[in-house]
């Protein structure tokens, strides 16, 4: 009788395995971060794409880069007031600075500006929608979160996303 309890344990745990293994390797976004007096701001590793689509009231957009051969990086980017009754953000091209290794430090593309009208399929859920330019009235406790878009080299690296708007954070990538 112990040997079949024993058996059935063994089987459960072979069963069980390869899902605990599954969730384990599933690979998240890090968000890397960087605190103010004022501001936390939160910001992602830039995703590389060929062209940015995405959807805004009905329209869909493309965004390409400027020069052959480039890319364009995406950088979602979170600001959360953690101590002020209320924060006004401004944010524009200036407001972003994304820092390659042994490069020139780029400012992002103006969307509205540059995007151009496409009938490309957008992915799933819009995910390039949402961008953090404009101004905001945030309260303390709430935050704004959205996308950025640069022109990048091919094969960049970063080091830094800095902030210029309320205050000056810098936000390192360390893994």
């Amino acid at each position: 009788m112990k040997i079949n309890t024993y058996i059935k344990i063994l089987v459960l745990v072979l069963i069980l395995t390869p899902a605990v293994i599954a969730g384990c390797i599933r690979s998240v976004d890090k968000e890397y971060g960087g605190h103010g007096e004022i501001l936390s701001i939160g910001v992602y590793k830039p995703k590389l794409l060929d062209n940015v689509v995405y959807s805004v009231q009905n329209k869909n957009y493309v965004i390409t880069p400027q020069e052959d051969g480039f890319k364009i990086a995406a950088v979602r980017v979170r600001a959360v007031n953690k101590t002020s009754a209320q924060a006004v953000l401004s944010i524009d091209e200036n407001a972003v600075t994304l820092l390659p290794v042994n490069g020139t430090p780029l400012h992002p593309i103006v969307a509205h500006i540059r995007a151009e009208e496409t009938a490309e399929k957008v992915s799933d859920g819009n995910p390039y929608g949402a961008h953090l330019w404009g101004t905001f009235q945030l309260m303390k406790g709430f935050e704004v979160a959205g996308w950025f878009f640069f022109d990048v080299a091919p094969g960049s690296r970063f080091t830094d996303v800095i902030w210029e708007d309320v205050e000056y954070i810098r936000v390192p990538y360390r893994d």
